[in-house]
């Protein structure tokens, strides 16, 4: 009986099946699981904004291959390896793929409900089996699919703008490592001088007390110098030594040796005035371009609540077969009535979130502009410094010195000139290191800043990374990503 029953619905489904079927096909307009198209557009928004190629649809080395760990490293190989290996900007990559899957979710429909019913009498004299057979499609997503898609298109937009932003963090991160390995390789360099400049002064100082021209006193005074440049040097030593095993996590291989050195860093981007670099972080900052996707993907939820005031509508068809025989088919119609959840709280709710992205994304923009202005004064500040050390301070230092040690020979002046004209260029030579490494450092925080790349319209290019007044460098256009609004995919 069961078999019959069912045989017998063949013939309402046929009046139903071919309005379901259509509905189906114009529900499955986006139908691609596949995130390499989204993974591909972060990875070139990151190419055009650092020059930094990531291959985020390849595996990542499970162990070195692209560098043997003993050879120099350069900015660029580390950028390259950093951007493949790095786990943690790997597992944020896997956000795009979950956020792809969501924006096909939206645009289908709700599978159809089929539902039998199978009803035996307690007296089999005064009655039979009663068999019932029901299909129903809800077609309460139908209308809300436009909005549902629109959403979930503007979360993955938001998605990859942030894993975007994410990526280029992890370049200025890198950049930022890598400068200050370089520095501190410079700093060990000077202090390897300062201790040959010293000893040669202790042995000076030795042969004038054996040829009765100085004291014990002056010896003492300049090993106390090395002493102290000795244990300055270990310091140095001790921090480099911590900046190279936190590139090595940076390039996904913690564990690996730290006995390599890193080769100078790239060539500056010109540097920019400040209306540039105020233009620039409202065109370019990828995290504020997120913040706008998301509040256009809450503006989307407030459009789909308020269009749910309807719960449910389904449409189906329903075939009885009663206990005397008797066979019926007819359509089935489900709508819930909204009488005690008009959806208002929802709807409520919704527009609350809505305003609340809004305002993120105002302060977003704020946050933009200001850390912008703030990393451009850093920048103009250490730049500023640079020159007035390297012109004043050090020159200066190096022309004492040389007129301490002539005036020594003459017997114009005491070993004590000599040793403090001797500190002084000690010192001047180690603080014009420290003020070039934060100037640099200051340059790489200024391009995340303002989006990741820097252009020059307004005026001169300036390396801080060069020593003197010429520069190179080209600037990195802007993407047209970080502009473009939720769902325009360039």
């Amino acid at each position: 009986m069961l078999f019959q029953a069912r045989s017998q619905t063949v013939r309402p489904l046929r009046v139903v099946a071919p309005a379901v079927l259509t509905v189906l096909s114009i529900s499955g307009g986006c139908t691609s699981l596949d995130p390499k198209g989204d993974i591909d557009r972060a990875a070139s928004t990151v190419a055009e904004r650092s020059g930094a190629t990531a291959a985020w649809t390849e595996p990542w080395e499970s162990s070195l291959t692209m560098w043997d760990g003993r050879s120099p490293l350069t900015v660029d190989l580390a950028l390259a390896m950093a951007l493949r290996n790095n786990r943690e900007i790997r597992s944020q990559v896997e956000q795009i793929a979950a956020s792809r899957a969501d924006l096909v979710q939206a645009g289908l429909l709700p599978n159809p409900v089929v539902g039998l019913t199978l009803r035996f009498p307690f007296d089999p004299v005064s009655g039979g089996t009663f068999i019932g057979a029901q299909v129903v499609q809800s077609f309460t997503a139908l209308w809300l699919r436009d909005g549902k898609i629109e959403a979930a298109d503007a979360r993955l937009n938001q998605t990859v703008l942030d894993i975007s932003d994410k990526a280029l963090r992890l370049v200025a991160e890198v950049r930022t490592t890598h400068a200050r390995i370089d520095f501190g390789q410079r700093a060990i360099s000077l202090a390897d001088e300062n201790l040959t400049t010293i000893q040669q002064s202790i042995d000076s100082l030795d042969a004038r007390v054996r040829g009765g021209e100085g004291t014990p006193f002056d010896v003492n005074r300049a090993k106390q110098q090395q002493a102290k440049a000795q244990a300055e040097r270990t310091i140095v030593i001790r921090d480099l030594a911590k900046e190279r095993r936190r590139m090595l996590e940076l390039l996904g291989f913690a564990g690996e040796g730290a006995e390599w050195t890193a080769v100078a860093g790239r060539a500056g981007a010109p540097v920019i005035d400040e209306a540039t670099a105020l233009t620039l972080a409202s065109s370019q900052r990828l995290d504020v371009a997120a913040a706008r996707a998301i509040a256009e993907a809450h503006r989307a939820d407030l459009s789909v609540e308020e269009q749910s005031r309807v719960k449910d509508f389904g449409l189906g068809a329903d075939f009885e077969r009663a206990a005397d025989g008797a066979k019926s088919v007819g359509p089935v119609l489900e709508v819930a009535v909204p009488i005690f959840d008009t959806n208002q709280a929802q709807i409520a709710k919704a527009g609350s979130l809505a305003r609340a992205a809004l305002a993120n994304f105002e302060a977003a923009s704020q946050r933009a502009v200001r850390e912008a202005r703030v990393a451009w004064v850093e920048l103009d500040s250490a730049l500023r410094l640079v020159d007035q050390y390297r012109s004043t301070v050090l020159t200066l230092s190096e022309r004492n010195l040389a007129l301490a040690e002539a005036a020594l020979k003459a017997g114009q002046a005491d070993v004590t000139v000599l040793l403090e004209s001797q500190r002084e260029l000690i010192d001047a030579r180690a603080r014009l290191n420290e003020l070039e490494r934060q100037a640099a450092i200051a340059h790489i925080e200024l391009e995340y800043a303002v989006g990741g790349g820097l252009t020059s319209p307004l005026s001169p290019a300036r390396d801080p990374l060069d020593r003197g007044p010429a520069s190179n460098g080209a600037a990195t256009p802007p993407s047209s990503l970080g502009e473009a609004p939720s769902g325009e995919h360039p």
